[in-house]
């Protein structure tokens, strides 16, 4: 009774914080749960702040602007992937603020933490609340597999709802084997679909359910239980494989319209040297927190381990192998299942369609192609070590570990996560990645401040903003068009080759600054007897250039005219009409490398106009003249 009456006296806050108290004593594996994840969300926030976008990024996100929020953008293929759920995120984020990496990587931290939750309700789930699931949550958390792909937005937004996805279906599959509640197997085929939505790596996720099941949720030997798993969860199944049957026919369907179709190796030695690659420099030392060493840096980040040291992550691994089997002998089947998702989800997909166009160790070094298995990697460790909650085969309780079994296994797990921050803090970022921001910024001002009209030449952009893929994608209406903003008929214009009368041609520099286009190459003098116009003799005005003219590919006439006229413009051994505007303009002429000391104008119809100045070169960014915006804005 006195207790209750302090109890109720006592203040809200310290109230509060005893109920807090109280809470953690009763939730501590829960607690310690939510802090590694929170943890890792800040230290994976400090990867995506030095990172930008790259490659495709910018294809996703002129495809999202130039789209509507149609059947036919949402399953549109971009090099054998199909990702409807992260075009969905594309086009939603660039109608909110486009190219802007600040808010992508809000998202991604957004999909991350609920990836991670996801995996630890996974863990809990089958598991329950021990504390070795925090040690294999903390292997997921620390894993430097995810940092290529983490710091790729186009493969985060395929990765990370795939693996959301998958944990999620695991969680709600095991709920429906315990209770028998479909309920539970709708939620799970839901979750299913959202994976093959993301990945075409979703639509291995039935077998790997059916696999678990028959495996781990059966008291018959793994071939025994195959028939009576089917039997006994026919609906389930059926619905599994109904969803499935849908979206392979949808999948290559849609294939057709890609930029990359399914390939194979060009010999069977390169498949085996991109499985041997990717399994023994990139996923074995990867599952130990290596690779420890790095080559290239950013996106294009490869395993680069020491040699001594992937094999001794190989010999490690057959060692926790062996100690799984000693421990239970059932742990095998975790292995098979981790081993056949390995191959094919990991291994047969890239074959299928990289390995004609990317050598095959090139291939097998990219950790973004291991980056589920991570995922797989916890669950079968769980499986090989952990008993399952109530499950039918639930193993008999386990022997203590001796005093040196602890002992190795603790200096096991501190080396892991040694390795895990050595290689965290080793990764290249992109060396690029600030300037590739300082460059959209600034165009982003500059596309916004130009005058209605505006008429840009399309340049390709620094290789330091898109990461180098070739043309066209990284022309400036590629890249930049997202930024465009405004009705169509006020905004700039992005031309390929100007032909015809450009009074304000502009073009982006090396700092996404708007500059006028200038023609380098040679230039006429000023006009004879002081003038300002070339005289004409005959309806001919020829105007001398100092030098030969060479490895020409425009040309520009600079005049002015009282009235409209044609004339035809002649230089060496191209001509071309021309429809004189009346003012003062300037007009464009495209050629194709001629050799000349001359340019003529001749009348067609209509005065000649007044023909000032005549340059023939090439077209780039003056650095004379305004820019828009000026430098001291733009920096």
């Amino acid at each position: 009774m006195a207790d209750t009456q302090r109890a109720l006296e006592a203040p809200p806050a310290y109230s509060e914080l005893t109920g807090s108290v109280r809470w953690l004593r009763a939730n501590p594996i829960l607690a310690a749960g939510v802090l590694l994840i929170a943890a890792q969300l800040w230290w994976k926030a400090g990867l995506l702040g030095r990172s930008f976008f790259r490659f495709d990024d910018y294809i996703y996100l002129e495809h999202a602007s130039a789209s509507g929020l149609t059947w036919s953008y949402l399953t549109w293929v971009d090099a054998g992937h199909l990702n409807v759920v992260g075009s969905a995120i594309v086009w939603v984020l660039t109608r909110f603020s486009p190219e802007d990496w600040t808010l992508a990587s809000a998202v991604t931290l957004v999909l991350l933490g609920c990836t991670c939750f996801a995996l630890f309700r996974m863990l809990r789930t089958l598991f329950g609340d021990r504390p070795g699931i925090l040690l294999l949550l903390s292997l997921y958390l620390l894993s430097p597999l995810s940092l290529p792909g983490l710091s790729w937005w186009t493969v985060t937004l395929e990765q990370l709802p795939l693996q959301l996805a998958l944990f999620c279906a695991v969680s709600a599959h095991v709920h429906y084997l315990r209770t028998g509640g479909f309920k539970h197997a709708a939620a799970a085929a839901a979750w299913l679909a959202v994976g093959m939505l993301s990945s075409f790596q979703g639509a291995a996720v039935p077998l790997l359910l059916f696999a678990l099941t028959s495996a781990f949720f059966a008291p018959q030997s793994w071939s025994r239980a195959l028939w009576p798993v089917l039997r006994k969860h026919w609906r389930t199944w059926g619905l599994y494989l109904a969803l499935t049957a849908v979206y392979v026919p949808l999948y290559l369907l849609r294939l057709r319209t890609s930029s990359a179709g399914l390939t194979k190796p060009a010999t069977f030695a390169d498949a085996l040297t991109f499985a041997g690659t990717l399994l023994r420099e990139t996923f074995a030392p990867g599952a130990f927190g290596g690779p420890w060493r790095w080559a290239a840096s950013g996106v294009d980040a490869l395993a680069d381990p020491p040699p001594a040291l992937a094999w001794a992550s190989w010999v490690l691994a057959a060692v926790v192998v062996l100690a799984s089997l000693a421990y239970g002998w059932r742990a095998w089947r975790a292995w098979a299942i981790l081993a056949g998702w390995l191959i094919a989800v990991d291994i047969v997909p890239v074959l299928a369609g990289r390995s004609s166009f990317v050598s095959g160790v090139m291939l097998g070094l990219s950790a973004r192609y291991v980056w589920d298995a991570t995922g797989i990697l916890v669950l079968c460790l769980g499986l090989a070590f952990t008993p399952l909650v109530d499950g039918p085969g639930q193993w008999q309780a386990r022997r203590r570990l001796s005093r040196p079994e602890f002992a190795a296994a603790t200096t096991l797990i501190a080396a892991v996560v040694v390795g895990s921050l050595w290689s965290f803090y080793d990764y290249p970022t992109d060396p690029t990645a600030s300037a590739a921001a300082s460059y959209i910024a600034t165009a982003r001002l500059a596309l916004a401040d130009a005058p209605g009209g505006t008429v840009i030449l399309d340049d390709p952009t620094p290789s330091d903003v898109t990461g180098g893929v070739l043309a066209p994608i990284t022309n400036a209406s590629s890249v930049l068009s997202p930024l465009l903003s405004g009705s169509p008929s006020s905004r700039p214009v992005f031309i390929t080759q100007p032909d015809g009368t450009y009074d304000h041609l502009l073009e982006f520099d090396g700092y996404g600054r708007l500059v006028t286009a200038g023609i380098y190459g040679v230039a006429s003098p000023s006009a004879p007897a002081g003038g300002s116009c070339w005289p004409a003799t005959f309806g001919n005005v020829v105007v001398p250039l100092p030098t030969a003219a060479t490895q020409v590919t425009m040309l520009r006439i600079g005049y002015l005219a009282a009235s409209s006229a044609r004339v035809l413009v002649t230089f060496g051994t191209q001509s071309a009409l021309y429809s004189v505007a009346r003012g003062l303009h300037a007009a464009y002429f495209p050629v194709t490398g001629d050799s000349a000391r001359t340019v003529v104008i001749q009348q067609v119809s209509g005065p000649v106009p007044c023909i000032g100045s005549v340059q023939a070169g090439v077209l780039l960014p003056s650095e004379a003249g305004p820019a828009i915006p000026p430098l001291a804005v733009a920096g």
